[in-house]
């Protein structure tokens, strides 16, 4: 569908082969619904169930921790915090690794 400068649709042109379908197609009376003329099936894998079932549970977990965070806001304000530059370097080095093993 095609919109001009007014914002008004312009509808496409019917095909001659168009014209015949859209007239050789069965249509509902006004007073009874159209009906589907196939019917349709679903079926759903074991697995998808169970993903559905781990995502509600990860869903009513919290995303963080505040007991955890509170005791890191406690310990900085009572200077009993320490940061190790060497761990964290660690830590971060070790990731980049992971992370360039698993994307080759």
């Amino acid at each position: 569908m095609k919109i001009d400068n007014t914002g008004k649709p312009i509808s496409a042109p019917l095909t001659k082969g168009a014209e015949s379908r859209a007239s050789a197609a069965p249509r509902a009376s006004k007073d009874e619904p159209a009906q589907p003329s196939r019917s349709d099936s679903v079926e759903i894998n074991p697995l998808t169930s169970r993903l559905q079932s781990l995502e509600a549970r990860l869903a009513s977990q919290p995303v963080v921790d505040e007991s955890r965070v509170a005791e890191i806001k406690q310990a900085i304000a009572d200077g009993r915090f320490k940061i190790r530059a060497d761990v964290i370097a660690d830590k971060l080095v070790a990731s980049v690794k992971e992370l360039l093993a698993n994307k080759g």
